[in-house]
């Protein structure tokens, strides 16, 4: 999950894509330009309409024990219930400075053995199951500042905790395995990502994928030595507070095209390993802002779910989407502003749209 970026123009150039979808997100978006003076806020009322293969939710924990407490078990039920295909279990390493190296054994960092159990779990209530890494900064910053003064010993410390996990993932039968995580201040050490995706694969025989900040992805130069491009999905989509749901929906167009021609210069489809709103008062114009002194919108985030899946519904380049995100601890509910959709319309928007055919 990114902290809160600048908010930056969409790459120039034409439109890409089939002639179909293309023209019908045209006239979504002159429909709401019409219509912005009067009841565009919560049309349309259908379901949206998805064909994306990876239907993922990205249940999460940062601690020990976190995905085998007795709250988790229901909680992955729930994730089960919005008709989901995949779960994504987070794993989380923990370093003191930007600069420094990434420390073994952190107590909040999970078990082998809760997140084992808790990818069997999974599998067992009819989900895939991929593993995604990450690293945080015990200060709190977020880890596109992560520099490593060293980065020989960075990377030697890093391939040490990626291979755990990645050998658990191939014990278990894991789809997907996220070779890192928006890790943008290390991609200058491009033969150092190169030599850890080797080792990645001589342990792990699935998919593999990178997961960049919506900022970074561009700037990558290992994609084609990965099956997947991913974009964690955090691109202002409305510039006011009252946006409706075809206003959002038009806000997708210049994205789609970036990432697009991020799709056709990888020569790999693209997954959104990460994208999310928070269930408060203009979400849709900073998705990655932690602010807390927005009000609750149930409503916006589930407009937003609803204008997300529509967009990326009919795109073939677009293998996945993994919705972030789903607590263990079963936290989530009508008055809760964060990114969950448990116990929110917005799980309801999954369900609907993942229900259809």
């Amino acid at each position: 999950m990114a902290h809160p970026l600048a908010v930056r123009p969409p790459l120039p150039g034409p439109a890409i894509g089939p002639r179909g979808p293309r023209v019908a997100r045209l006239l979504a978006a002159a429909l709401c330009g019409l219509m912005l003076v009067s009841a565009c806020e919560r049309l349309p009322t259908r379901p949206a309409a998805t064909r994306v293969p990876l239907r993922g939710v990205t249940f999460v924990s940062w601690s020990a024990a976190g995905y085998v407490a007795p709250q988790a078990a229901g909680s992955l039920d729930a994730l089960a219930a919005t008709g989901g295909n995949l779960a994504v279990i987070v794993v989380t390493a923990y370093q003191a400075d930007p600069a420094g190296v990434l420390r073994p054994g952190d107590p909040r960092t999970p078990t082998e053995a809760s997140v084992r159990d808790c990818a069997l779990a999974a599998q067992a209530r009819g989900l895939e199951v991929a593993l995604k890494p990450h690293v945080d900064l015990d200060g709190g910053a977020w880890r596109d500042a992560i520099a490593p003064a060293h980065p020989a010993a960075w990377f030697e410390a890093y391939r040490d905790f990626v291979l755990t996990w990645a050998t658990l993932a191939q014990a278990v039968g894991a789809r997907q395995f996220v070779v890192g995580t928006e890790l943008a201040g290390t991609l200058a050490h491009a033969d150092e990502w190169r030599e850890t995706i080797r080792r990645i694969r001589a342990v792990y025989s699935g998919e593999l994928v990178y997961a960049a900040s919506w900022d970074e992805a561009a700037r990558v130069p290992f994609w084609r030595e990965l099956d997947r491009v991913g974009v964690d999905y955090y691109f202002p989509v409305t510039r006011r507070r009252e946006a409706g749901r075809l206003e959002m929906l038009a806000g997708w167009q210049p994205w789609l095209v970036r990432l697009e021609r991020l799709h056709r210069q990888a020569g790999r489809p693209l997954v959104l390993t990460e994208i999310g709103y928070r269930s408060v008062d203009g979400a849709g114009m900073q998705p990655s802002s932690f602010s807390d002194d927005e009000p609750l919108d149930l409503g916006e985030q589930a407009d937003l779910y609803w204008a997300a899946l529509q967009a990326t519904g009919d795109v073939p380049w677009i293998a996945g989407l993994y919705w972030w995100n789903w607590p263990a601890d079963g936290a989530g509910g009508p008055a809760d502003r964060d990114y969950t959709p448990s116990g929110k319309p917005a799980a309801r928007e999954l369900a609907a749209a993942w229900a259809r055919p």
